[in-house]
């Protein structure tokens, strides 16, 4: 970030929403300029008419921050979460995707070096070596282009420069926290400086797991190399390379079910935020590789930026999605993405006297390839969720694609006796005799109930084998026979004793229960875009620009089942393979591609009038829209999944004021918008018997507030709070059809109404031994819905702390600190998938850190 001095006696580093004051080390009463680069081009931050947080290195160190989400925490307006740094969630003006797989996209973008990152699990950077991190709120479809429909991120790390410095800070903690990271900048020519960093962070994990390793450590280390060549004042070349490793036991969720905690053998009691038992730990892989060159020339009227960049990614995510230790509960993920995208960017700018005009040309191509495998036991699939999706789809338990439904008559009949089975496992009534094991009883139930309740012949019972050992043992002759058959020669309810129960019960202590799910997909987007801003008085300025996009996408989908998962054969002797949690109308599709292609185009823009009140003052009005291009399912595909989605676009209204008063002592800004979003793409749980994720489609609208203040009420006093309101409402909710329960008129998932910081810096000089800051700043979020699961999640208060000492001389400093002050248990949000099988899990937010950081420069 950019500084100039606009008061000369004393100086204090400042920072535009969220309020967070850097330690300097020469404290003032006084603030300073921020410049940014929203639009393109060096601006001070209080004249450009969008609402932006920036964060400077400093500002990072002092909230304790390591990445994105910890900023989250602190950005009115916005919320963001890597409780799985390979799935983090990024929201801003309650816009978000949550879409963990690679059919969809962000709808917040996020850029390292102008450099687009196009999926969430290369954006979770350690922060290192940064300039600046900026965050943009609203639709910025013009500048940023596809994909900022919520707004952008925008990580500028820093070039070399011609002198020789470095740095380097240790940092230890609780939970055995070591963290390293240096900075060395040298020249190498006259014209050529290189800059190289690193950092290692490492951290056990804060969740004891009473049956395996502790969850959610941290073992992550990146390095980053840039050559700078400035051959003469008009060419700048920057070359970067990026390398990032991560391999720790994150991401844990536990269940909050007791029972299912407690039937996983454990001797300690049951809490919720206690010690956790999962019978899978948790792990999170992932490799990242960038490099990029940055070409700037100047020529006589206009300046041409061109940017290249190529990014690859390897990542994984094994989860316990259960969260538990309950083999009755098993229900284990694996998922894998390899990627690579290519970028090129080509720029021009310049400005005369009235005029400052952007254009540009941009071309991205991402290719992706991600698996996710779910593993389950035979008795989490007998025993939990399943009637309900055989009743609807019979091939669900292995009756073949042909199997007709039951109707709503059959239905009725038919829960009724599960209901009453499940309930009295000894349930002494006309289909079920005293005395048969409960395990096997579902879809024993179900059989024999098709008989009574279906036609039998359309539920294909004639078409299960029943070998010769089985049949005997039901008083017929020792010969091969189907399911049918031996109902007629016995009766129904005699079947599920002699026949269908040992069948089923023969197969309950097999292997896991396998299936797969594949999807590729190669991705295309072009766009030309320009942004002119033309000084109408000396004071107004009418800004204008427009986005044209074109995307291309091919995808293709393949699942497939292991070969072992089924419970019967079929009379030729082959399995008949059944299907649990990718909703494939219960047809085994042996991993064969299904291939889709698509494509979108949209024109976005923006259209803002600022007006300068003072040489310290300004407000503004904007209309802005944004475009996020369409997709596809990447884990649903059958009857009732539309295998696409169309395209989402919002349109945004938005007034602000930013202003200095008191001579720069005081800031204060404020803005207030409203948006209307169509076609919102929204991640939900869809199919039977597991629901999966299915991205559905939402139109929404929003509405909110942001204020800000600052004030440097002394030499030694910062004070500063801020204030973000947020309302929003689904208006249609196009997945209805699907869930069968119509959202409309619910909120946005992750949006807080209120989010209130505050934050108080004490700077006390020690005479010729230097000076201490302390501060102290505080975040309250409230209440708000989950994302996938709309359960609520509690409001909560999070304090930090910090004491720095600084001698005189700058060469060193000295830190202690404690994240989450009073050790607040909160519960971050709530994982839908396993409450389908009767465990509710959740994820965890860290409880108290502290530490203390040795800072050497050089």
């Amino acid at each position: 970030m950019k500084f100039r001095q606009i008061h000369a006696p004393v100086r204090v580093v400042a920072f535009a929403v969220p309020l967070i004051f850097a330690q300097a080390a020469h404290p003032a009463a006084l603030l300073e300029e921020i410049t940014v680069s929203a639009q393109k081009r060096d601006e001070n931050l209080q004249q450009v008419p969008i609402a932006i947080s920036a964060f400077s290195t400093s500002t990072i160190r002092d909230l304790g921050a390591r990445s994105l989400t910890d900023l989250g925490k602190f950005t009115p307006g916005a919320e963001m979460h890597n409780d799985s740094s390979t799935q983090p969630e990024y929201s801003i003006r309650g816009i978000h995707t949550t879409d963990f797989t690679v059919g969809s996209e962000p709808a917040v973008a996020v850029y390292v070096d102008g450099i687009y990152s196009a999926r969430g699990a290369g954006a979770e950077l350690i922060f290192n070596d940064l300039e600046r991190v900026e965050i943009l709120k609203g639709p910025q479809g013009t500048l940023f282009g596809r994909n900022a429909t919520g707004g952008a991120i925008h990580l500028i790390t820093n070039k070399p420069v011609q002198e020789t410095s470095g740095s380097a800070t240790l940092s230890i903690g609780n939970y055995q926290q070591r963290n390293v990271d240096f900075v060395y900048n040298t020249p190498l020519t006259d014209t050529i400086a290189m800059r190289v960093s690193g950092a290692i962070n490492r951290r056990n994990g804060y969740l004891n797991n009473l049956t395996g390793a502790d969850m959610n450590s941290v073992d992550d280390q990146n390095l980053r190399l840039s050559l700078r060549w400035q051959p003469n004042d008009r060419t700048d070349v920057t070359w970067r390379a990026d390398y990032s490793h991560m391999d720790q036991n994150s991401g844990a969720v536990y269940t909050t079910t007791g029972s299912v905690y407690d039937a996983g053998g454990v001797n300690e009691p049951f809490d919720p935020f206690g010690d956790i038992a999962v019978d899978l730990d948790s792990v999170e892989q992932r490799e990242l590789f960038g490099t990029s060159l940055e070409i700037q020339h100047d020529f006589e009227h206009f300046r041409l930026t061109s940017l290249t960049g190529y990014r690859t990614m390897n990542a994984g995510f094994i989860n316990d999605e259960d969260g538990s230790a309950d083999i009755q509960h098993r229900f284990h993920s694996n998922n894998t993405d390899d990627q690579d995208q290519l970028s090129q960017e080509f720029r021009f700018s310049g400005e005369t006297e009235r005029l400052k005009w952007t254009l540009g040309a941009v071309y991205n191509r991402e290719h992706v390839d991600h698996t996710t495998l779910t593993e389950y036991n035979y008795t989490t699939f007998e025993t939990f969720a399943l009637y309900q999706g055989a009743l609807a789809n019979p091939a669900l338990v292995g009756l073949g694609p042909d199997a007709e439904p039951f109707d709503i008559a059959e239905r009725t009949n038919l829960i009724r006796s599960l209901n009453q089975a499940g309930a009295n496992p000894g349930f002494n009534g006309t289909l079920f005799p005293n005395g048969y094991n409960i395990d096997g009883l579902f879809i024993s139930s179900f059989l024999v109930g098709s008989s009574y309740y279906g036609n039998p012949q359309n539920f294909q019972l004639n078409n299960i084998l029943v070998p010769a050992a089985v049949a005997s043992g039901c008083g017929l002759p020792a010969s091969d026979t189907n399911l049918l058959a031996v109902m007629g020669a016995t009766s129904p309810s005699t079947a599920v004793g002699c026949a269908v129960l040992p069948m089923i019960q023969a197969r309950l202590t097999e292997d896991p229960w396998q299936e797969t799910v594949r999807n590729t997909g190669t991705f295309e987007s072009s766009a030309l875009y320009g942004d002119f801003t033309y000084a109408l008085t000396k004071k107004l300025n009418l800004s204008a620009g427009a986005r044209y996009t074109y995307d291309r996408k091919e995808f293709t989908i393949a699942t497939g089942y292991n070969p072992n998962n089924y419970f019967f054969n079929d009379i030729n002797g082959d399995p008949l393979l059944v299907g649990f949690s990718f909703y494939a109308d219960g047809i085994n599709h042996n991993f064969v591609p299904v291939k889709y292609k698509d494509n979108w185009d949209a024109v976005s823009g923006r259209l803002v009038l600022d007006y300068a009140l003072s040489d310290d003052a300004m407000v503004y009005g904007s209309v802005a829209s944004g475009f996020k291009s369409g997709g596809f399912n990447s884990l649903n595909i059958g009857s009732g999944i539309d295998p696409s989605f169309d395209e989402e676009t919002v349109i945004s209204y938005e007034l602000g004021v930013k202003s200095d008063w008191l001579d720069g002592q005081l800031r204060l800004n404020a803005a207030t918008y409203f948006y209307e979003y169509d076609n919102k793409q929204d991640l939900i749980l869809a199919g039977e018997p597991v629901a999966t994720y299915y991205v559905a489609l939402v139109d929404a609208r929003g509405s909110g507030a942001e204020l800000e203040l600052m004030w440097s009420a002394t030499d030694r006093w910062l004070l500063g709070a801020n204030y973000s309101y947020l309302d929003t409402e689904i208006t249609n909710d196009h997945s209805a059809a699907i869930t069968a329960q119509d959202r409309s008129g619910q909120p946005l998932a992750d949006t807080p109404q209120h989010k209130i910081n505050l934050v108080a810096q004490y700077t006390l000089p020690l005479s010729d031994l230097g000076e201490l800051v302390t501060r102290v700043d505080g975040n309250w979020t409230d209440e708000r819905l989950s994302q996938v699961s709309y359960q609520a999640v509690d409001d909560y208060q999070l304090w930090n702390a910090r004491a720095t000492f600084t001698p005189t001389g700058n060469r060193w400093a000295l830190s202690a600190w404690v994240n989450n002050l009073t050790d607040e248990e909160i519960i971050g949000g709530y994982i839908g998938p396993a409450s389908a099988i009767g465990s509710h899990t959740v994820w965890r937010m860290p409880p108290r850190m502290y530490g203390v950081d040795l800072s050497v420069r050089f």
